[in-house]
């Protein structure tokens, strides 16, 4: 965060003297501003940063702690003052200040709370613009992720889910790679037929040509019956072959020749069958690197590498760490009947610093496990698993805010799909109210539903409805 910070003082001149010019190197812009309406008139020009108050306006008649709570719930808001009581700082704390701070201690406390809440704030900022991003186009099927390297993944499926070219999906365990074959699959004139999935790793290699060919009844000691095998149920439809590189080399020849001549003899059979369907491979290992162990088959991989697609580990793109969170947690709410409204900003900052080394699926199973034991409607740090708090105790990766800063500025610049051509121009308030009752009324009146669709508090909606005489 490199740019300038923009801090309101709120109250008596001597509030805006305790910011400093200059924090970690940073500049600092201080507005003072009156108590309520100067305050909220200021708020319209631009949101600052941090909102500094002084405690009698935190805790007086003129509301206006309630005020920046009321309208901006994730602005932070530091209250000053000289010695406060401790019933005064509890007041102000329930009213839901970020932290109140003694005005003796302010020269050397201050700075360091402006700084953390300031970056918080940006992040709660940031991470609502990626959900933006993210309803506007950042799914393709089951896929979700708005990183670049997920929407070339998305382009490179729609220009060949129409063609039956063999597909080889690699990258680590846990990044998605079975929902890159489904997308395909569901996308292709294919879809109609089965989607039929073998996990090489995952059955004995005596019994895996079984279940990729099938076997006739008496060909060995327990077939006592004919099995009709994998690629015979794939006709039609698609094969997908997970962990290729754990195939027996000798069972890897004989598939290169079902795919050369799209053929082959059950178990134990001699009747030639033919099939049509197309074959989708995956690995969790680089495919060339295990050509080049003796793994995988030189020519067997050559046949199956038409069109590579490669996903990379959830580390290197962490601008879809957010949204993935996101779309998990209505996922599981919905499973769960539990309706979440978002994640605090220090959640977040806990998403970005752990390094998720199961990828997707670690991350999809710790949202599982917090909307489970969960007692409240929004997701705090807290509420995380042991080992995400432990590992993750570093500042936030530079990387992170950047690379989804960028990927942010690039989508919000393409118009939105569903916006049609028209020369009237709509007011904001017109737009938020049609939002507002499109979304109740997709929710089917559900009001926490509808609130966490649209990213806002139940308390929020409930104000705004009535801001707009809707009971």
């Amino acid at each position: 965060m490199t740019e300038e910070l923009l801090i309101y003082a709120v109250g008596e001149e001597s509030v805006a003297d305790v910011v400093p010019d200059e924090i970690d190197g940073r500049a600092v812009r201080t507005v003072q501003c009156k108590p309520a309406a100067g305050l909220l008139q200021e708020m319209t020009k631009a949101v600052p940063d941090v909102v500094v108050m002084d405690v009698k306006c935190a805790t007086g008649k003129s509301g206006s702690l309630d005020h920046v709570r009321g309208r901006y719930a994730d602005l932070p808001v530091i209250v000053v003052g000289s010695r406060p009581a401790t019933s005064t700082v509890v007041e102000c704390l329930q009213k839901g200040a970020e932290d109140v701070v003694d005005l003796d201690a302010a020269a050397k406390s201050l700075p360091k709370k402006l700084l953390a809440a300031a970056e918080r704030h940006r992040l709660a900022v940031q991470v609502k613009q990626l959900t933006d991003v993210y309803q506007r186009g950042g799914t393709l099927g089951e896929l979700v992720g708005i990183s670049p390297a997920m929407h070339d993944i998305y382009t490179r499926i729609k220009s060949i889910c129409n063609t039956d070219a063999p597909v080889l999906v690699w990258g680590e365990s846990g990044t998605g790679k079975e929902l890159v074959a489904r997308a395909v699959h569901m996308l292709s004139p294919r879809s109609d037929g089965a989607f039929v999935t073998v996990n090489c790793a995952a059955i004995p290699k005596d019994l895996l040509e079984s279940e990729l060919f099938g076997h006739e009844k008496g060909s060995f000691t327990s077939a006592d019956r004919q099995h009709i095998g994998s690629c015979e149920r794939a006709h039609g439809g698609t094969l997908f072959l997970d962990e290729i590189s754990e195939m027996d080399l000798g069972l890897q020849s004989k598939l290169l020749r079902f795919l050369q001549n799209r053929s082959f003899s059950r178990v134990g059979g001699s009747e030639n069958i033919e099939v049509d369907s197309r074959v989708i491979s995956a690995t969790n290992r680089d495919p060339l690197e295990e050509v080049e162990k003796g793994n995988l088959r030189d020519d067997l991989y050559y046949r199956l590498n038409v069109v590579p697609i490669y996903i990379p580990p959830l580390r290197e793109r962490p601008e879809d760490i957010p949204v993935l969170a996101q779309h998990f947690l209505a996922m599981m709410g919905e499973k769960y009947s539990k309706y979440f409204w978002d994640f605090s900003p220090d959640a977040v900052r806990l998403l970005l610093r752990y390094p998720w080394p199961g990828n997707v699926r670690e991350l999809r199973n710790t949202i599982e496990r917090i909307v489970v034991l969960a007692t409240t409607d929004r997701v705090t740090a807290d509420m995380f698993p042991e080992r995400v708090r432990s590992a993750a105790k570093g500042k936030v990766p530079a990387l992170a805010v950047e690379e989804a800063l960028a990927c942010i500025q690039q989508a919000l610049q393409a118009r939105p799909l569903d916006v049609e051509e028209s020369e009237e121009v709509i007011p904001f308030v017109e737009v938020e109210r049609r939002a507002i009752l499109g979304a109740i009324s997709k929710c089917d009146g559900d009001i926490s539903k509808a609130a966490r669709k649209l990213g806002l508090s139940r308390a929020t909606l409930y104000r705004k409805l009535e801001k707009y005489g809707v009971r």
